[in-house]
């Protein structure tokens, strides 16, 4: 009788001394951002979007889409990418719009691109935002599964390309205006 009691805590333990730390899984999750940022590999799109083209990993179903923004989800888990068109990759406007610093925020900076990686923590779930410029990729996801989000994540983020007929065409709208 006094096993069956103390089962439960043995399990608990086991189940504790498995999972990573908050720490240790946010440093694991940068050093995969750091790897895509900093790799000369280029992801390739795969999906085209009215403004863009990007990586879409095939487990992901588009939900929603608008000029600037596309929904993903994974199952039940959405993945929403915001795309500011008029953002350069080593442009800090999505950075500098943190207003709580959270539970982790680390940041890689080369001379082409500026990128980071942002956690906040809400019970026993974080959301976790990406960016690299003006491309920001932003879920809620647990510790045991941060690595994998933040991979694709900067996957998806990284292979993002504007389509340049769409700049043609703002092109264009602002010589009609002038």
């Amino acid at each position: 009788m006094k096993y069956i009691k103390i089962l439960p805590l043995v399990f608990v333990v086991v189940i504790s001394a498995c999972s990573p730390s908050a720490e240790e899984a946010f440093n694991q999750a940068e050093s995969e951002v750091r790897s895509v940022v900093l790799s000369s590999e280029d992801i390739e799109p795969n999906y085209s979007f009215d403004r863009f083209d990007t990586y879409k990993p095939e487990n992901f179903q588009v939900t929603d889409e608008n000029q600037h923004n596309v929904v993903f989800n994974d199952g039940d888990q959405p993945y929403v990418l915001f795309v500011n068109e008029f953002e350069e990759p080593n442009s800090k406007w999505f950075y500098n719009r943190i207003q709580d610093e959270g539970v982790y925020l680390r940041t890689i900076e080369t001379d082409d691109a500026f990128a980071y990686i942002h956690a906040i923590e809400h019970d026993d779930q974080y959301e976790v935002h990406l960016g690299i410029g003006g491309i920001k990729m932003s879920t809620v996801t647990n510790l045991n599964q941060v690595e994998d989000d933040a991979k694709l994540m900067i996957e998806i983020i990284s292979s993002v390309e504007q389509n340049e007929e769409d700049e043609d065409e703002d092109e264009d709208e602002d010589e009609e205006e002038e």
